[in-house]
């Protein structure tokens, strides 16, 4: 189900773009790539604006930055999930400003305002049946009943993050040279999180091993599903999707949050387990400088030349022979 959002889906109190508490500061990563080769990525002293996007107009002029009060050393203000009608100009020059606009996408969440059968009923037989029969599948692997758990104090995240560095290390991201859960989260910042009770870990074990972990943030009421990974020797297990049911199950029970947000990116299992959806962007704006200016336009030349190249490979039948040579083995286990 997808949703239109000329004006905001929640009017809950929350900051506004405008406030400069909405904002904090992070390290924007932007990444160069070129037929899906990683080139690096320029590393810019950045705000983030920490507004779910079910807060947010599709009108971009309302989600700009307050340039007059933010500290002269931030160079870039991002907006993670701009919420658009249509797809607005990648290149813009508002006062100021440089408005660099990503690609629109789909994001998908699901809405927790009901009951987790509710919720069920809204899929079709033969979709509830694959979503359920995993989880089945996998008690029976572990003998007749899943172990799992949640962990949020700080004692509880110390030892979450233990076990997540022991999954992603035998994941599949980290074999082809991705970052494992240490290099995504650090320990201070996870205990800086689990202080202010922001931080959601889950774990899904067979036995006594960790086989999948998930990691969330609590954003007001938006509970985000930030970060995954699972160990590759039990791909044919399921075990994210088996560990994701079952957040949802005990989501759906507590009532603490309204909305998983299923975050950015249009894996497969993002849209079966989602019940809304909604197009975005991701929208960093620089400040006005030579410099910015050159990064932004760079950046979505080489954009612009690795698609059309792309395209024009397609046509001509060699877009899957060159991109294999590039990419090399970017493939999960069984796909």
């Amino acid at each position: 189900m997808s949703a239109s959002l000329a004006e905001p889906l929640i009017a809950a109190a929350a900051p506004t773009p405008r406030d400069v508490a909405a904002w904090t500061r992070s390290v924007e990563p932007l990444r160069f790539f070129v037929g899906g080769r990683d080139l690096g990525a320029l590393h810019i002293p950045a705000l983030t604006l920490n507004v779910p996007f079910t807060h947010l107009s599709t009108s971009l002029e309302d989600t700009a930055p307050p340039w007059e009060t933010l500290p002269p050393e931030i160079e870039a203000a991002v907006v993670p999930a701009q919420p658009v009608d249509n797809d607005p100009p990648r290149l813009a020059l508002p006062p100021g400003m440089v408005r660099y606009v990503g690609p629109a996408t789909t994001r998908f969440f699901v809405d927790l305002r009901g009951t987790f059968t509710e919720y069920l009923h809204k899929f079709g037989a033969k979709q509830r049946y694959d979503m359920t029969r995993k989880p089945r599948k996998f008690a029976e692997f572990s003998g007749g009943q899943i172990q799992w758990r949640e962990f949020r104090s700080a004692d509880e995240l110390q030892l979450f993050y233990c076990l997540a560095n022991q999954i992603s290390e035998r994941s599949w991201g980290v074999e082809l040279g991705g970052h494992g859960f240490a290099g995504r989260v650090s320990e201070a910042e996870l205990q800086e999180l689990a202080g202010r009770d922001l931080a959601r870990g889950y774990v899904l074990f067979h036995g006594d091993r960790p086989v999948a972990y998930v990691f969330c943030r609590e954003q007001h009421e938006h509970l985000l599903y930030q970060y995954i990974a699972y160990d590759q020797d039990y791909a044919k297990w399921s075990p994210g999707a088996v560990l994701l049911y079952l957040i949802l199950e005990r989501l759906f029970e507590e009532r603490e949050y309204e909305f998983l947000d299923l975050g950015e990116g249009t894996l497969g299992y993002k849209s079966f387990f989602s019940n809304r959806s909604i197009r975005c962007v991701r929208v960093i704006y620089f400040r006005r400088t030579p410099r910015n200016l050159a990064i932004a336009c760079t950046h979505h030349a080489l954009c612009a030349t690795s698609v059309a190249a792309g395209r024009l490979l397609a046509q001509i039948g060699l877009k899957q022979g060159i991109r294999h040579w590039l990419m090399g083995k970017m493939r999960r286990p069984g796909q």
